[in-house]
């Protein structure tokens, strides 16, 4: 579809769905082949414009038509998107529909391209060496690799540069991570002339993870910092995350460790950091900070995101250059230990600032201040000193009064756990056989549990080491005495029930999981999945019907453990989707034109004969109808084909619903006394055997199959008087069911079932000649 100056925009065909079976996952690494599929069925229908940008939309003011045309191309080629994708996929496909197919286009782009990925298995490709293993392996191998890179995408010039730099600096990429990298071949050959070239310098280590770290930014975090600016629509999550992802750039770059006469790993680290650094200012000054900013809040969260603000900015303005200073020159103690005070005391400021939990604006802000400092202390390589320093220095620590406070605090319940709760845990009784001795477990087990919360709930700022290890101490000792209660034994009652459900657990471990492992690995038949759904359903209903009581804690834990179990296996049997066969398909297929054939033929039909009922077109409905359900009901399905028969059953129900509205309403139910039931029978059967019984013989015998002439001009049966009288026969019945008739009246229920007997035989006859 090509979209001229003057030509208006249309809509477009429907989609055809040539590639069900290619659906996007990112566990698959499937982005290729299904961009190209996907590329071809919108090319078919010309919709490939709307994914790649060039069909834009047309001006409203202009051709308000071809713009709502353009609007409505576009939802479809996002729910086609949408279709195409895995369950996993949908939630971010949906996130990024308000803005167009376009969008959604470039968000899976970006999602499932990795640069990263590619300069990792290049480098690989090139490290390979035909060695001691055969040629034909080597060979292989290679094959896979560049099958492999390929799938990730096209390479571009950018990404085959990084990867040759990687390369240059470093043989083996993968010693970066401090794993020792597995040979390219099974066996390698003693004397290699490439061992002393792979025999780098620390300087060349540094620079190759840097390089890496630079490639990284360079074609994953920027695109998708410069992405996500172009678009007019916000997304605070997406702004976060991207921020979260610059940040934890920046801390694996000040983790590469580099010495101070290292001029070019520090020149290529420095130019890393400041572009990281210009990418962080882009997302910070973006629209959807100040669209966040711009949000009411009280008073309270006002002068907490202004306190936040303030010390964003001291550390931004102040300690950041301070410390990058300090890494330039020599190394200082005393001003090292001055930039780890300030820097601790910025987190003591920042943890007491108030924060409730609806805040959420006030919370991230402070965590991203958090991280900052925090990568800044890792920077210094800070850790706290194990041992004190002979010399006073700026890190001594004093003992404040506050810390003195909190340390009493701490004491008093490392005493109530010492001289209360442990003498208790040693005299509970061994042979816990009573339900006394049960609930004195449980009353132990929450006084510990309370224990541990107070002290877990005081708050302890970072340089109060000591008042940091007395809780330490005083958690261990309440845990140590929890694990020691733990191992008591239980009542014997609560030990059968646990041994009950540990028989349950082997029977699921040992039976039901092999039966649906085996089965999720060709998921064809519905008859096995619906008969392993009824085994982990009736394996829940024996979980259920244990009696627990409510003291018996391990009991109820283990039982819980195992119904899990069983509810991950039942989910994973759900998200099983049989395949459909041909025969399968073709069957839904003539069920679902069927249905079109009752959706847009029918149901017109009926609404126009219920403006205008006629007998003549009452008839000729009810015909069609008829046919219709005979050649649903003459289809074979099998047992296992659910969503065939589902789809038959519907089309039956909404068949059923035209035909019940055609049908006149029955006339209402009259009271009668016996004598003026018997009469209104009496009637009724009279007319039957006057109008209708006359006229269905008459029928019959003109037609009787022996008298049929057989040649091409005879008479055939004229199938509008059948049709005819079938009506007038459904309309006795009708008024002989509507003669109310009580259940003591024999004599009238005698009458009417004799008169309702003769119209079924008049109807027997009738149909005869409907086969």
């Amino acid at each position: 579809m090509t979209q001229g100056i003057h030509q208006a925009l249309t809509v477009a065909p429907p989609i055809p769905h040539y590639i069900e079976d290619i659906i996007l996952d990112k566990s698959a690494g499937n982005w290729t082949t299904w961009q190209n599929a996907v590329l071809a069925c919108l090319t078919v229908v010309g919709l490939q414009g709307y994914v790649t940008g060039t069909i834009p939309c047309p001006d409203p003011a202009v051709d308000l038509t071809s713009a709502r045309n353009w609007h409505t191309n576009d939802r479809a080629v996002v729910s086609f998107l949408g279709f195409m994708v895995s369950r996993s996929e949908q939630p971010f496909v949906m996130d990024h529909a308000a803005a167009g197919a376009k969008a959604v286009w470039d968000a899976l782009l970006a999602r499932h391209f990795d640069a990263g990925a590619q300069i990792r298995l290049i480098h690989e490709a090139f490290s390979v060496r035909y060695g001691a293993e055969s040629p034909a392996a080597t060979s292989a191998r290679i094959d896979e690799l560049v099958a492999r890179i390929f799938a990730l995408g096209p390479i571009s010039s950018k990404t085959l540069v990084s990867a040759v730099m990687v390369n240059a600096v470093q043989g083996d990429i993968d010693n970066l991570s401090g794993v020792r990298p597995q040979p390219s071949t099974s066996k390698q050959p003693q004397h290699n002339p490439n061992v002393h070239r792979n025999r780098v310098s620390p300087e060349q280590n540094a620079i190759s993870a840097i390089t890496v770290e630079a490639s990284t930014v360079q074609h994953e975090l920027s695109p998708a910092v410069a992405a996500f600016l172009q678009n007019s629509w916000t997304d605070e999550a997406e702004w976060i995350r991207l921020l979260e992802l610059l940040f934890q750039a920046l801390g694996r770059i000040d983790a590469i460790p580099i010495a101070s006469e290292w001029d070019r790993a520090i020149a290529a680290k420095q130019e890393v950091i400041a572009e990281v650094q210009i990418l962080r200012t882009k997302l910070e000054t973006s629209e959807t900070n100040a669209a966040v900013a711009e949000e009411p809040h009280d008073e309270g969260e006002q002068d907490g995101l202004a306190a936040i603000a303030t010390e964003m900015s001291n550390v931004q303005t102040q300690l950041a250059p301070a410390v990058a200073d300090y890494l330039q020159q020599e190394p200082d103690e005393r001003q090292r230990a001055r930039l780890i005070e300030l820097l601790v005391q910025t987190l003591v400021r920042l943890d007491n600032t108030s924060m409730h939990l609806d805040w959420e604006e006030g919370r991230i802000k402070r965590k991203r201040a958090v991280d900052e400092v925090l990568r800044l202390l890792n920077t210094l390589e800070w850790s706290p000193a194990s041992e004190p320093s002979a010399a006073p220095t700026a890190l001594t620590h004093i003992i404040s009064g506050p810390e003195q406070d909190m340390i009493a605090v701490i004491a008093a319940e490392l005493s109530n756990v010492q001289n209360v709760l442990a003498p208790a845990v040693a005299t509970f009784p061994r042979s816990a056989a009573l339900p006394d001795a049960e609930r004195e477990r449980r009353h132990l087990s929450r006084l510990l549990f309370e224990t541990v919360e107070r002290l877990d709930a005081t708050r302890i700022n970072l340089d109060w080491e000591q008042a940091r290890k007395e809780r330490r101490n005083a958690v261990r000792e309440a845990e140590t005495l929890q694990s020691k209660l733990d191992g008591l034994p239980t009542c014997t009652e609560e030990q059968d029930a646990i041994t009950k459900i540990a028989s349950e657990r082997s029977k699921i471990q040992f039976l039901l999981f092999p039966a649906v492992t085996s089965y999720l690995g060709n998921p064809t038949n519905l008859k096995e999945q619906l008969r392993l759904s009824e085994l982990l359903l009736q394996a829940l209903e024996r979980l259920d019907g244990f009696t627990l009581e409510s003291a018996w804690d391990q009991a109820r834990m283990e039982r819980k453990e195992v119904v899990n179990e069983v509810q991950r296996l039942q989910d994973r049997l759900t998200q099983a989707s049989p395949t459909k066969t041909d025969e399968e398909k073709k069957a839904l297929h003539l069920i679902t034109s069927q249905r079109s054939h009752i959706q847009f033929l029918f149901t017109p039909a009926v609404k126009s004969f219920l403006d205008k009922p006629t007998e003549k077109e009452r008839a000729r409905l009810s015909e069609l109808f008829l046919q219709t359900l005979r050649r649903l009901d003459a289809m074979s399905i099998p047992l296992e084909w659910d969503e065939v028969r589902q789809a038959r059953r519907d089309a039956v129900l909404e068949l059923q619903k035209l035909q019940d509205m055609c049908n006149p309403p029955p006339p209402p139910a009259q009271v009668y006394e016996e004598p003026n039931a018997i009469a209104a029978i009496a009637s009724q059967r009279s007319k039957i055997q006057n109008e209708l019984a006359p006229a269905v013989f008459l029928f019959v015998r003109t037609f009787q199959p022996s008298a049929l002439p057989t040649s091409p001009g005879a008479q055939k049966p004229n199938e509008k008087e059948r049709l005819r009288l079938s009506e007038l026969s459904l309309r006795f019945l009708e008024s002989l069911d509507a003669v109310a008739v009580e259940s003591g009246w024999d004599e009238a229920r005698r009458d009417r079932k004799s008169a309702v007997g003769e119209v079924q035989k008049l109807q027997d006859m009738l149909d005869v000649w409907g086969l």
